[in-house]
Order: C-alpha cells, then sequence, then structure tokens
C-alpha cells in the first residue's frame, strides 16, 4: 500500500525486497560443478542464463527485449572465488560480520536487454590474451582446463577486430570475458561483456582436439563476438524477430571464419551446410515462417530453430548478394548506428538497407528491400523454379510454386491454401559458352502480382545461348530455391558432368545439382533415371562439397533401404562401391599420412566406408583402436589420429565386444577434454551388442549418471542412427516416457527433440501406427511442444511416403545398373 499518490511527470525509485532459490536446471541463476581431479573432489560455481525469459527469476525486472535498462550489479561472495559480470569490477569491499566474505561491485552496465545480464561466481583461472586490442579480452575456466583455453584466446580479440572493421563501429565496452560453463543448455550464450559457453565450445587441445573441433570453436566464437553488435547493441523489439539476432551473427561469424583462416573455406562451406539444411527443413508442411507472432514466454524457446539461425542467414546472405557488398555494409552500419543502444523490428533493417541501396544504385527504383525480403520472412517455406527453354527461339521461361517435401501436387489436391506463396526471387544464371560463376547479381527478378501478392507472374528472358549449351540458375546458391529444368537441359548438364572439364560448373552448383535433382527425385518431379544418372559423375569428384551434398540425401535413403530386402542393392558391392571406391583411394582410405586432404572430407568419407565395410576401413580402425586398448595408460597415451578418431572409435565398437565398450567407457570417465568426451559419447552408441546398448540407455537417464543433462540429446542420437540402436531407443523412450520427463526436469523441447530423432528413422507402417498410439497417449507433450511434436511426426509420414511411393523407382535403377 503506496503511503501517498503518486504525482504525474514524477521520478520515483522503487524498492522491492525479493528472496529466490537457486533454481533447478540449467536456466535463471543457477548451480554448476566440475570434477578437480587432482584434488578428485567436485566443486561448485553459480553462473546466469537468462535468454529468453529467466532474468525475471533471479531478480525483479520488466523481462521483455524492449524495456532496456541500465544494470548495477553487486555478489557477495567468499574471497577465495572470483565474480564476474557483464562490466568490469569497480571495488571489492568486506561484508561486515561475516569473516572472509566481500562484496564484489559492478560498473554500471550501458543500457541493455534483461536477458543479456549474466554473472558468476567461481574458483575458475583467467587467461588474458596478449594483443595490441584496447579491450581487456580474458578466457575463464577451471585451472586444470585452462590451456586448453589458449585458440580461444588467441582468436577472439582478431575477431573483435575486424567486426569493428566492417561494421565501422567500436566495440563499446571496456572488456571481453568468455566463460566456460560445465552445464549449459545452450551452445553458448552472448551475454554483454561476459560471454559464456559450454565447455566443448570454448576448449581445443591440439594434442587430442580434431581440425574439426578447431574449427567448430572458431565458429561459434566468431558467432557470439558478432552478437555483440547485432543483438547486444542493437536488440529485437519482441521475440518474433529473434532471427535479426540470430540470422545475423550466423552469416556474420561465416565472414569471420573466412578472414581468420582462409584455408577452412568456411564461407563457401558453412553457406552451403546452411542452404542443405533450409532446404530441407523448410520444406514440411509444420515449418514456420521466420517472422512469427508469439504471445507466450512458452513459445519463445520454439523460436530457437534452424528456420531462425540457418534460414535467417541463408536470406541475409541472399541480400548481401543482390544489393553487392558495398550497400550491404553502409546499409548496416546505418542500421546499427540509428538503433544503437534500442531495438528495432526488421522493417527498421529494411528502410536502412533500401536507402543505401537506391543511393548506389544497386537495386531496380520500382523495387525495395521491404517488398522483396517481406515475401522470404513472413511467409513459410521457399520456392520450386521451373525452367523451360525454348531451344527454336532461344529463350526461357521461369515460374514458380511452393516447394513441399511431399511432392507438391498430391498438397495442392488436399489443401489449396499450404501450396500458396510468392516470392521475389533474384534469378542469377549462367551458359557453358560464356560460363560466369562469379556474376552472382540477379539478371532476372522472379516478382509477384502487384495488386495480389500471393500470385507469381512468369518471366521471359532471351537466353543468346545455342540449344546444345546448358543453362544453370542460381549462382553460387545465392538464393533459398531448388530448380528443375526440362530433360533436355538436365541431360546437357550431365553431359559436362561426365565429362572432363565438369569442373567449369562452380564447387558450389556442382553440390547444387545433386541436392535438388535427389530432392526432386524423393518427391516425384523428377525421374529418379535423371537423377542417379547425374550422381555418377561424382566417382570422378574430389571436392568436399558435392559429396556433403550427395551423402546428406543418401543418408536419408540408408535409414529407410536398410530396412528393406532391397538392401543389398544399396550394400558396399554394389551402388555405394562403385561411388564411394574412387575418393576413398584418392583421399588416402585410414592412412594418416595423406597430406593436405580436407578433413571434414575424409572423415565423412572414411564414416561411410567403415559403415558399409568397404575396402580395409574396419580393419584399420580395429588396429589402431587395438593399439590404444593394450597402451599401459591409455588415459595419457592415445595412438589413434586426432582426425580418425570419430571414425576409428565408431568403428571398433562396432565391431568389437563388451570389453571394447567398456573400455571406451572409462576413457569417457577419465577425459579432461572436451571434445574428447563428446566424440566417445556419440561413438559409444555404436555398438551392436544388445544388451550394451539397453545399459547405455539406462546410464543416459540415469538421475547420477557422469553424462551431463545438455549431452544426453548427443548420446541418444547416437544409439537411434545405428540399425540394430534405433529399435532399442524408440522402445525406451515410449516405455520409459515418465522416467524421460523426470530426468529432463519436464522440458518438453528437449523430449520433442527425442522424439524426431527417432521419428528420423521411421517409416515402416508398424513403426508409425506405434507412433501415432504414443502421441494419442501423451497429449501434454504435444500441447507443450505442438510444432516440434507435429514436425517430428510428418517426418515419420515423409519416409512412409517415399517407401511407398519412391522406392521402386529408385531400386528399379539401382537392377538395371548394378
Amino acid at each position: 500500500m503506496l503511503c501517498k499518490v503518486l504525482e504525474p511527470r514524477q521520478n520515483y525509485v522503487l524498492y522491492i525486497q525479493f528472496f529466490a532459490p537457486f533454481v533447478g536446471g540449467m536456466s535463471g541463476y543457477y548451480v554448476s560443478s566440475y570434477k578437480d581431479q587432482k584434488r578428485n573432489e567436485t566443486r561448485y560455481l553459480s553462473v546466469t542464463q537468462f535468454e529468453p525469459a529467466y532474468a525475471r527469476t533471479a531478480f525483479p525486472c520488466f523481462d521483455e527485449p524492449a524495456f532496456k535498462a541500465t544494470f548495477n550489479i553487486t555478489l557477495g561472495h567468499h574471497r577465495k572465488y572470483v565474480a564476474l559480470s557483464n562490466m568490469p569490477v569497480t571495488k571489492k569491499i568486506s561484508i561486515s560480520g561475516r569473516k572472509n566474505w566481500l562484496w564484489t561491485i559492478f560498473e554500471q552496465t550501458l543500457p541493455m536487454s534483461s536477458y543479456l545480464v549474466c554473472y558468476s561466481v567461481n574458483d575458475f583461472a583467467g587467461l588474458k590474451s596478449q594483443s595490441t586490442f584496447s579491450v581487456d579480452f580474458t578466457t575463464w575456466a577451471p585451472a586444470s582446463a585452462i590451456a586448453q583455453c589458449k585458440y580461444a584466446a588467441h582468436i577472439g580479440p582478431r575477431l573483435l577486430d575486424y567486426y569493428e572493421r566492417i561494421f565501422e563501429i567500436d566495440y563499446p565496452l571496456p572488456k571481453v570475458d568468455q566463460l566456460a560453463v560445465p552445464d549449459f543448455s545452450a551452445g553458448a550464450m552472448e551475454n554483454w561483456g561476459l560471454i559464456t559457453y559450454r565447455e566443448a565450445a570454448l576448449f581445443y587441445a591440439p594434442e587430442a582436439s580434431s581440425e574439426v573441433d578447431k574449427q567448430r570453436v572458431a565458429n561459434i566464437i566468431a558467432h557470439e563476438l558478432a552478437h555483440q553488435w547485432f543483438g547486444n547493441l542493437v536488440t529485437m523489439k519482441w521475440w518474433n524477430d529473434l532471427w535479426l539476432n540470430e540470422g545475423f551473427a550466423t552469416y556474420v561469424a561465416t565472414l569471420g571464419m573466412q578472414e581468420l583462416c582462409k584455408k577452412w573455406h568456411a564461407y563457401a562451406e558453412e553457406s552451403l551446410e546452411n542452404m542443405m539444411v533450409v532446404l530441407n527443413s523448410d520444406a514440411y508442411h509444420t515449418t514456420r515462417a521466420i517472422s512469427q507472432s508469439v504471445s507466450r514466454a512458452s513459445q519463445f524457446a520454439e523460436q530457437f530453430d534452424p528456420i531462425t539461425y540457418r534460414k535467417g542467414a541463408v536470406i541475409i546472405r541472399m541480400m548481401h548478394m543482390f544489393t553487392g557488398d558495398m550497400t550491404f555494409r553502409k546499409g548496416l552500419n546505418c542500421y546499427l548506428k540509428r538503433h544503437a543502444y534500442g531495438n528495432a523490428d526488421q522493417n527498421d533493417l529494411w528502410r536502412s538497407l533500401s536507402e543505401a541501396a537506391h543511393k548506389f544504385g544497386s537495386m531496380p527504383r520500382y523495387l525495395d528491400v521491404q517488398r522483396v525480403m517481406d515475401t522470404w520472412t513472413l511467409q513459410a517455406g521457399y520456392p520450386l523454379i521451373t525452367v523451360h527453354r525454348d531451344y527454336v527461339r532461344n529463350t526461357m521461361s521461369i515460374n514458380q510454386r511452393r516447394f513441399l517435401i511431399d511432392g507438391l501436387g498430391k498438397t495442392m489436391e488436399k489443401d489449396n491454401s499450404i501450396s500458396k506463396g510468392c516470392w521475389f526471387v533474384p534469378i542469377s544464371f549462367t551458359l557453358a559458352r560464356r560460363a560466369n560463376f562469379t556474376a552472382t547479381e540477379p539478371r532476372v527478378w522472379l516478382q509477384c502480382d502487384s495488386q495480389v501478392n500471393d500470385i507469381p507472374l512468369e518471366a521471359r528472358s532471351p537466353l543468346g545461348a545455342e540449344a546444345d549449351q546448358w543453362l544453370i540458375l542460381n549462382v553460387q546458391l545465392t538464393a533459398p530455391f531448388r530448380v528443375n529444368y526440362d530433360t533436355v537441359n538436365w541431360r546437357l548438364i550431365i553431359k559436362t558432368l561426365h565429362g572432363g572439364d565438369f569442373r567449369r560448373i562452380h564447387t558450389m552448383n556442382r553440390a547444387q545439382l545433386i541436392n535438388d535433382a535427389l530432392a526432386l527425385s524423393w518427391n516425384g518431379h523428377l525421374c529418379y533415371k535423371i537423377a542417379l544418372d547425374l550422381l555418377r559423375y561424382i566417382k570422378q569428384e574430389h571436392a568436399y562439397m558435392p559429396w556433403r551434398a550427395a551423402l546428406d540425401h543418401l543418408e536419408t535413403i540408408y535409414r529407410i533401404i536398410k530396412q528393406t530386402a532391397d538392401f543389398t542393392l544399396f550394400q558396399p558391392q554394389n551402388f555405394m562401391n562403385d561411388l564411394l571406391r574412387p575418393i576413398y583411394v584418392y583421399l588416402g582410405g585410414m592412412e594418416t599420412q595423406s597430406k593436405g586432404h580436407h578433413v571434414a572430407h575424409k572423415t565423412l568419407i572414411n564414416q561411410w566406408a567403415c559403415r558399409l565395410a568397404l575396402s580395409d576401413c574396419r580393419k584399420r580402425a580395429v588396429q589402431y583402436y587395438h593399439r590404444w586398448f593394450i597402451s599401459n595408460d591409455p588415459d595419457l597415451v592415445n595412438p589413434v589420429p586426432q582426425n580418425l578418431r570419430s571414425v576409428v572409435y565408431c568403428a571398433a565398437l562396432r565391431q568389437g565386444d563388451e570389453y571394447d565398450w567398456n573400455f571406451l567407457w572409462q576413457r569417457y570417465c577419465n577425459a579432461t577434454v572436451a571434445s574428447e568426451r563428446r566424440l566417445i559419447l556419440q561413438a559409444l552408441g555404436c555398438t551392436r551388442i544388445v544388451w550394451v546398448i539397453r545399459r547405455y540407455l539406462e546410464i543416459i537417464f540415469n538421475e547420477n549418471s557422469s553424462i551431463r543433462k545438455q549431452d544426453i540429446s548427443l548420446a541418444f542420437g547416437a544409439i537411434t542412427r545405428s540399425h540394430i540402436g534405433f529399435p532399442l531407443a524408440k522402445n525406451y523412450f515410449m516405455n520409459n516416457f515418465t522416467l524421460l520427463t523426470k530426468s529432463l526436469e519436464s522440458n518438453f523441447r528437449e523430449l520433442a527433440a527425442l522424439l524426431l530423432q527417432i521419428t528420423q528413422h521411421i517409416s515402416s507402417p508398424h513403426d508409425y501406427r506405434e507412433l501415432k498410439m504414443f502421441i494419442d497417449c501423451h497429449r501434454k507433450l504435444e500441447k507443450l511442444a505442438t510444432r516440434s511434436v507435429r514436425h517430428a511426426v510428418e517426418h515419420a509420414q515423409v519416409n512412409l511416403h517415399w517407401r511407398q511411393k519412391q522406392q521402386s523407382e529408385f531400386t528399379r535403377w539401382l537392377k538395371a545398373r548394378y
């Protein structure tokens, strides 16, 4: 009760007495722990994770992104601990009446959203970065692991400096702290001035981690540092525009990675990876628009998905391409300066980029960025572009319709509203005789009716090409759409790919052609004869990206066909042997002396070779593992080459016995390198021994397990990927759902993620009926994770549909060829 009436236009200070316990799980202000190996004791720390809406559990606040404020933080703790927060420490004073206890008082923060507040009390060691950079940069971790932070401490300031240069805006805080958190639900969190990471996302040990691990650490750090501008300096007004944070950080990280280490080809490869994820995940009925209405805190979590991160990054890259580098940078600089320390929505971004585009003449006057980009952010899905060439008149006509993974024609018969949609599509293209794969700017805009925006208009364009020249659209995959050509053009492309000059087609476009052809065949838009005739060229392909695209799709077919009698045609003696053997030999197989080869490529090929018992792969893997097994001190001496460990561990356990499994489990329990622990967790799921798999499932979900809750999905997913493990994991999930709910502390989003790992492997009518019965019996799961559960069920439906409708065509081609 107030003692007097509040008067208008007066400032009042509100004091609230607030008490709260440390919350369970990994959100709010919570307790984490780690094992001190030297003292053989458990050490504790406190840390925060407030995104999206958990700051309210730690202190009274207006816990919404638009309510920016300054924060004055003081932490009380024993003097043996370190206190960290967003800003530097101003002073420490003794707590009266409590011996050896301190108040640590921090500088007032800049105006920021409550979800970016962070603080921690711990006993970590700090590693200061050695650089000429003006910002104080320190990385924090347990003293026993601080050596694993050297790489993070080295690249962090370099990335921050690069971002300052490309954004033309200085980092506004006096310091950056990077903090390794043992128990952490997210991969990392961009808290302004105190960035928190999972250990595996921050630690790199040169003597134990692979090159892929190193690149993963760099990517995550680049992502979080990009957030210091996109998300922290300028924050979305509401959670419907979360993609402005995450999409930009994902895309800008690829630029930072390319600057950091050009030999990784990170810009091209990450762009392809993002594109493939989008073209797959966004082709389902259960997808969503990038920007969509959210009104409840319980809905926020479902926004943190591939649509926000990956599709956000893909359409930002598309904007970068069609506006040009100068326009893009100047537009972003204007956007960041105009809304610094404030909030923005996507219309604010469109406005800044349109002004720059028209100033520099990089967009036609009849178009603006908003008109184009709203078609990509406010509706779900993406288009299938169909190209028909008139080989007599030397022209092409282009039209669009929404691409759906289960076949557009079938969907239109059921629900025409789902298949509607129109996108403003920048069309770049090149021709065989004058092949130019550097010209990514649009030569044609595929537009929508100006009166009725969901009615697409056909585009016609002269080509100036002879009838025997191929045409390829979407140079370097500048925009998220699939392309289907007429049969003659497909055959012209196939002829070139099978010839000696196939490298005239850009690597990214070779990957695109494989990805599109196989996806179009999957849902019946293209016959498998054309797609698989095209795919056969890959026997002479040495580049990583086309192989990544091919095996990504073949993985889905493998999961289904493995459960059928047709698998004998797919096995290495036939189809897969024909494709894989040349590249396996070229990359040096399981040899480690083959220097200069792409590590991720070699890993990918070897994983398939060992899975399908190709050549000497399994034999060599078991030999490597046995040398480790008989080592006098296997925790200190591991003779398995670092870049082959993911292949060796899994292949050895697939062939091994319970003693091999127990040996690797003991290595997990003793391991001090985060990347190694992560690798072992996945490899343990490769065993084919039924009772060992069942025991592993019990360990994963045991309340006292040494497997942290954040790693449950990783371990469980490894089991589901095994042909023998899948039915065991499915039955365990369905029969022990109450136990799993308790183990995951009623986190229904995580439970739905486990369900998706199962349904990706469901393709039989029996398994599908079982799934539907399970959903019917657990309505609470569907209620609290509606879209995630529906998406999981649709995965199973799509697999079942392919097995019933398309598998016979796929196997007919195999029988004719092999």
